[in-house]
């Protein structure tokens, strides 16, 4: 199995590290909205000795369909790609997960890098190769496993960064600090963010590399993303801050709340601008929810789903329950639910 080099880096450094590359042929899917804070600090579109084919992607999640997919692969084949070309992806995870779909689907895969330009994609979406588009019935349901060649992290690329995809990256980080107890006391007041990035990356690639398809391990990096993913898509909020509701939801189902306190003091720390739950004193919407847990990645069977539950930091089991026991546990706690807030 193939690991991605990961480089800490300036952005200066990143032109040359692409001018590097054994190729020819460099193919590039840039973020339009990234792509117009840094065409002239990143300029990508001429390196010396390489070809340049540059394609534009429509920013966020908004890129990841069958559309989008279609028109990258047709527009790199029409500039006669060959087998040697590499794939740079500029962007959050969003576009990385479309960009190593289309590095695995061209000519049977072609070798590409990254360069995550958000919190969230820095920590987490970025690192350990899974990549996806979404489908009409749920997200991420269409993707492969195929690691970029690089991974070149720059922190300046945060300077640009409004409130909301910071709070995101951010919840992204409230995991880790659940899962690994070394992560977790590093999340302090006025922490380094680069320390915990750095910290967060290393804790990744250590898991990816000891079980890169998920069978084992890997799967403790999706705490809070069986709930998160579909509070994510059905109140449309950025997906950092869905995966620390369904953290707190999972807590409530499964470990009477008893990290709520915690995660309150992980959120403070890292400043968090969570807000109130979508559903606050509203009646949580069980049969929607439901409804996209079952066509979750997680399912282990038509009526199983496994979740990841954290007892104590650090401390990790996984729960493979069936839909109803699931249905019937959010019907119990409706009334602690609607009021959840933090």
């Amino acid at each position: 199995m193939m690991s991605s080099k990961i480089e800490f880096c300036k952005l200066d450094y990143i032109k040359e590290k692409i001018r590097s590359i054994n190729s020819d042929l460099i193919l590039v899917i840039a973020d339009l909205n990234v792509w117009s804070h840094y065409s002239k600090l990143l300029p990508l579109m001429n390196i010396e000795g390489k070809k340049v084919v540059f394609w534009k992607a429509p920013d966020g999640e908004k890129v990841k369909d069958f559309e989008n997919l279609s028109s990258a692969i047709e527009f790199f084949l029409s500039k006669n790609v060959h087998r040697k070309a590499h794939l740079v992806s500029l962007g959050g995870g969003a576009t990385s997960d479309f960009s190593g779909m289309v590095a695995a689907l061209l000519l049977r895969g072609i070798e590409w890098s990254t360069i995550p330009t958000t919190l969230l994609s820095m920590v987490d979406a970025g690192i350990g190769g899974k990549v996806a588009i979404n489908s009409p019935q749920g997200k991420n349901l269409i993707g492969a496993f195929y690691h970029p060649t690089n991974i070149w992290i720059c922190d300046s690329f945060l300077e640009t960064l409004d409130e909301r995809e910071w709070s995101s990256g951010a919840g992204e980080i409230v995991k880790y600090g659940f899962l690994s107890k070394e992560i977790g006391e590093k999340i302090i007041p006025d922490v380094d963010i680069k320390t915990l990035i750095k910290s967060c990356v290393l804790y990744k690639e250590e898991v990816v590399a000891n079980d890169f398809k998920e069978s084992g391990e890997r799967k403790k990096l999706n705490f809070g993303h069986t709930f998160g993913h579909a509070i994510e898509v059905e109140y449309q909020i950025p997906h950092g801050l869905a995966v620390v509701w369904g953290i707190l939801l999972v807590d409530i189902l499964f470990n009477e709340g008893k990290l709520i306190p915690r995660a309150k003091e992980l959120i403070e720390n890292l400043k968090i601008e969570l807000g109130d739950s979508p559903w606050l004193n509203k009646e949580f919407p069980v049969d929607k929810i439901m409804k996209y847990l079952r066509k979750d990645k997680k399912t282990t069977s038509s009526e199983l789903i496994e979740f990841v539950v954290v007892k104590d930091i650090g401390n990790v089991e996984f729960h493979s329950i069936s839909f109803n026991e699931v249905e019937n546990k959010l019907i119990e706690n409706k009334d602690v639910i609607r009021k959840l807030t933090i």
